[in-house]
């Protein structure tokens, strides 16, 4: 374990060579200013300051046990862009050295609120799923998971994040893991079993080796999560969560496209619990011509700091009338403290209204040891509005 951590440290701090996809790199070259000669309005062009608001709110209901959840999340999130193209540094420039790449801070604020007496969060304590039933959606309050500075360079092939993250963003993701916008229960929507920080103090390095593979690491302390509390910029500590992915891609990016990640971890033992780790295996291929995805995963954990220590989903998702979204998914997954073996299947409906609003129905049929009867049915309508 100590060795792998030390190898996470190494990777994330010291490799100048690690970063970014191509297709994130050209996003962040801006539309360039007519003048950008008055400093006032350089430092304050709106090409250089991005921000948005979104609210999203979610109600869900258990019908065999009679019990519901709700809550709500507002979030405030935004970019400035110190140097890229269009801004170049004057320093490096007078110094006669070649910009290359961006440099710029990002951030997201929260606050997440109950509308019920619970939150759909809290609604799979009482119904008895190991499962859950959403990710995020609690009743936690007012957070800053972001906060961090983004630096791309080596003509975008290098990706360095440094600050207040959540290293879950960068890390055993595929296109249908969201929570507010596609399947909610937590098999699908995050891995129950990663021990990942909800947010800390730490650094993601990405270095996309070729057109076909790239490699991710990620270092950050396990502030926020079920052990932690405080957030502790020394590196040194011994409560860290660190991670490194591989990730191939390969087919035909016009018709049916293809990637494999793989991705090892391990989080340090804390005065509660103890250390552990894991793997999880992704495979994802997305149908361009058909606006389709589908993917698989299995993973595997130690189950000292996770929900679960073993897990399988599938699921698909398909685009309708351009903008909707259909999906549907089934998994499984074993309890890491009750030994309980429990299974899910969950469709959804994502409807794109007017003004950014987006309307998703959602049911979930829960099977397994622990439920009332031995399954339960799980019905939501979830609501996300973004500006």
């Amino acid at each position: 374990m100590q060795i792998f951590r030390n190898s996470a440290i190494l990777y994330v701090l010291l490799s100048s060579p690690l970063l970014a996809s191509k297709g994130e790199a050209d996003a962040l070259s801006l539309g360039g200013l007519q003048n950008n000669e008055t400093p006032s309005r350089s430092i304050f062009s709106k090409d250089r300051f991005d921000i948005a608001l979104s609210y999203s709110a979610l109600v869900q209901g258990a019908l065999g046990e009679g019990e519901s959840g709700g809550s709500g999340e507002a979030a405030f999130s935004g970019r400035y862009v110190f140097v890229d193209e269009t801004y170049p540094s004057r320093l490096l420039n007078k110094l006669g050295v070649e910009s290359d790449g961006s440099l710029s801070l990002k951030f997201r604020f929260r606050q997440r609120h109950k509308l019920l007496d619970i939150s759909a969060a809290e609604l799979a304590l009482p119904i008895g799923s190991i499962l859950g039933t959403t990710d995020g959606f609690s009743n936690s309050g007012f957070e800053i998971p972001d906060f961090y500075i983004q630096h791309v360079f080596h003509q975008g092939k290098v990706e360095l994040r440094y600050g207040q993250i959540t290293v879950e963003s960068r890390i055993d993701g595929h296109a249908l893991r969201s929570a507010k916008t596609a399947f909610l229960n937590r098999v699908f929507s995050t891995n129950p079993t990663v021990a990942f920080p909800r947010f800390g103090a730490g650094a993601t390095t990405r270095w996309q080796v070729n057109d076909h593979f790239s490699l991710t690491g990620v270092l950050t302390q396990v502030q926020a999560s079920k052990a932690g509390t405080q957030v502790d910029f020394d590196l040194n500590a011994s409560d860290l969560f660190t991670g490194l992915q591989f990730d191939y891609e390969w087919g035909d990016e016009e018709k049916l496209s293809n990637s494999l990640q793989l991705l090892f971890w391990g989080a340090d033992a804390t005065d509660e619990l103890k250390e552990d780790f894991g793997f999880s295996a992704t495979f994802e291929q997305h149908y361009t011509g058909l606006d389709r995805s589908i993917f698989a995963r299995i993973a595997s954990s130690q189950g000292q700091q996770t929900d679960l220590d073993m897990m399988g989903v599938v699921g698909i998702g398909q685009t309708m009338r351009e903008k909707d979204l259909i999906g549907i998914g089934t998994g499984v997954g074993h309890s890491s403290e009750k030994g309980r073996t429990q299974a899910v299947l969950e469709a959804f409906y994502r409807y794109q209204a007017p003004f950014g609003l987006q309307i998703t129905p959602d049911v979930q049929l829960l099977i397994g040891d622990g439920l009332d009867g031995d399954f339960d049915f799980v019905a939501g309508l979830r609501g996300h509005i973004y500006f």
